[in-house]
């Protein structure tokens, strides 16, 4: 790699202190940069350098025609090969022969290209007509490259399935290289490597280990320890042992592919974030997620650092759901999450189908994060996008759905809503993931996706009615899906008629547990209260308070939170007497917490002591 570097400093040197004025010097400048980028694997610096070389070659009449316009068509398509981007690449090297006039090597180079796209399109038979005419305009006395376009032969018979063919195909390889370069020489390793791949793909996993051993050899006795070459038969080794189910096997061999190319490679490039790969679907079968989360989150970091506007980048997104299982991360894979999709719309709308992976990532992570607004908020954008996509796939839609009603189903921060409201107490805002006009533009959005939710999940309580009983378990969740959609939407009639549903069929089943209870009982008070029915809210807080001293008698900071909203209530009425009851026992609460936020300590003293002062008597 050191060598691309001192060129591409050459290069970049050249230009940046305008050494040269001459449009061919100029651009034989810029063909060179798209060299090393491609080598490099940066496809999109690529392509821009291999561009600004044909503008100064197509731009001078007297260039138009040159040799080198071949060569740089034939980057382009070497750049958007890389890319997967097939179409272009068969355009760019349509390009290339159109302009090779009598230059073999050009044509040579290009056939081989062409070739190669074939192949990686699956289309082996044309890969092979074009391997053919590789094969017409090569020197006949250039054995060793001969035999590299006969494994490139063998490689596609492989691929069609053809043992025979393929097996004639590499003996003529290695026949044509032993011709002219010694037993241990790279490129004859290279070629028993890609023949122990034919073997593993015949399911013939004796005679791989044989070949794979074999190029390994080669290479101990040829090559230097950072040898790309390594990395190459590491890679395989872990192929082959991943076919034996072998997965720790498997591991050794893929983390010496990652030591091999951090030798000589940065962390974003392209092969380096392929091994991570691996290693991350190695992880998952192993059931380390996190390990696994640690590669997907280098595979992203390397993939924004890289900006690639290409489908690389999506590709890294639909690892993003294994971010999630490990929750020792969550930090950190969110602020990635977030970081990928500032870019991504820097360029795309917020509706871009692309971004479902985003989406659903970073809502998962707000979810594990118990963080359900901000969860909501990108589930409904993962809505919107597939409610964007024509025809529209239902099955995703429910999906998207499930994942909401899940969130409703958590939701629980009911006195943190409306009794702050209701006392003139509003909490601050403090999220550092948004700003003001984020905020807003999240909270307006909410509540266009609320309704369209309510309604949605309107009609699954219909079907579901018709063919479950009133107190089947499905149709609870539903009631209470409902409940907490109308309680956001202020619509409070109708939730609290959803939440006695649910209170009802549960007593009346005696299935009911605790934390639902109290759920309910906290929805309810609340409701009362937010409809100036002090004397029902004042029940169902009580009843909550009843069952969080059951459960804990020395007291929470939940049980004090309830105290609280109790004697706040109390106070507004001018019972003062009974409103200090609360304030102290919500005290005595606070204090016996040792991680307890001072404030709210000093926040129920000062109302206590404001009791005091008003009625000193007490």
């Amino acid at each position: 790699m050191l060598q691309y570097d001192r060129a591409e400093e050459h290069f970049q040197n050249i230009i940046d202190k305008n050494l040269t004025k001459d449009d061919l010097e100029l651009a034989y400048c810029y063909h060179g940069l798209a060299q090393v980028s491609n080598e490099k694997a940066n496809n999109r610096l690529a392509i821009a350098h291999a561009n600004q070389a044909l503008e100064y070659l197509l731009n001078n009449p007297s260039l138009s025609e040159h040799r080198l316009v071949s060569s740089c068509y034939n980057e382009l398509g070497s750049a958007y090969t890389h890319k997967k981007d097939y179409v272009s690449a068969l355009q760019c090297l349509s390009k290339a022969l159109s302009t090779h006039s009598d230059n073999n090597k050009n044509k040579v180079k290009t056939y081989s290209n062409l070739a190669d796209v074939h192949f990686k399109m699956a289309s082996y038979q044309i890969a092979l007509e074009y391997s053919e005419k590789v094969l017409q305009y090569q020197s006949k006395t250039s054995y060793a490259l001969i035999g590299n376009t006969y494994k490139e032969m063998g490689k596609a018979y492989g691929k069609l399935n053809n043992k025979t063919k393929a097996t004639e195909f590499f003996d003529k390889a290695i026949e044509y290289q032993l011709k002219e370069l010694p037993a241990e020489h790279p490129d004859v390793s290279c070629t028993y490597n890609d023949l122990g791949l034919i073997m593993l793909d015949f399911n013939n996993q004796e005679k791989a280990i044989e070949y794979f051993e074999k190029a390994h050899k080669s290479q101990l006795e040829s090559l230097p320890s950072n040898h790309p070459d390594f990395a190459n038969i590491h890679r395989n080794l872990s192929n082959y042992y991943m076919k034996q189910d072998n997965l720790d096997k498997a591991l050794l061999h893929q983390v010496k592919v990652s030591e091999n190319q951090l030798k000589t490679l940065s962390s974003s490039h392209a092969s380096v974030i392929d091994t991570n790969q691996a290693m991350k679907d190695i992880y998952v079968k192993q059931k380390d997620y996190k390990q696994a989360s640690i590669c997907t989150l280098q595979i992203l970091d390397a993939q924004i650092e890289r900006k690639l506007g290409d489908s690389s980048l999506t590709i890294s997104y639909q690892n993003l759901e294994d971010l999630a299982l490990d929750e020792s991360n969550l930090d950190q894979a969110l602020s990635l999450c977030l970081r990928a999709l500032d870019l991504e719309l820097e360029t795309i709308l917020q509706q871009d189908f692309s971004l479902i992976f985003l989406y659903k990532a970073i809502g998962k992570i707000f979810y594990k994060k118990r963080q359900l607004d901000q969860s909501l908020v990108y589930y409904y954008r993962l809505l919107d996008c597939h409610l964007q996509k024509k025809p529209f796939n239902q099955s995703n839609i429910d999906k998207v759905y499930t994942y909401i009603g899940k969130i409703y189903l958590k939701k629980s921060d009911f006195d943190k809503i409306l009794f702050y409201e209701k006392m003139n107490t509003s909490p601050s805002v403090n999220d550092s993931c948004m700003d003001s006009h984020q905020l807003i533009d999240n909270i307006y959005f909410k509540k266009r996706h609320a309704k369209q939710s309510f309604h949605y999940f309107e009609k699954v309580l219909d079907a579901n009615l018709k063919s479950h009983s009133t107190n089947n378990s499905i149709l609870v969740k539903t009631y209470y899906i409902l409940a907490n959609i109308s309680f956001e939407r202020k619509k409070f009639d109708e939730a609290l008629k959803y939440f006695f549903q649910v209170l009802n069929n549960e007593v009346t089943q005696k299935s009911i547990h605790n934390r639902l209870l109290k759920n309910l009982y906290k929805a309810i008070s609340t409701i009362y209260l937010q409809n100036n029915n002090y004397t029902q809210s004042f029940i169902y807080l009580k009843k909550l308070l009843n069952i969080q001293q059951k459960q804990n008698p020395s007291g929470d900071e939940s049980s004090a939170r309830t105290c609280v909203l109790l004697g706040n209530m109390y106070a507004q009425k001018s019972h003062t007497s009974e409103a200090l009851q609360y304030y102290k026992l919500a005290l005595s609460y606070y204090q016996q917490i040792h991680t307890v936020d001072q404030s709210l300590i000093n926040a129920v003293q000062l109302k206590i002591n404001h009791c005091h002062s008003h009625f000193p008597n007490i």
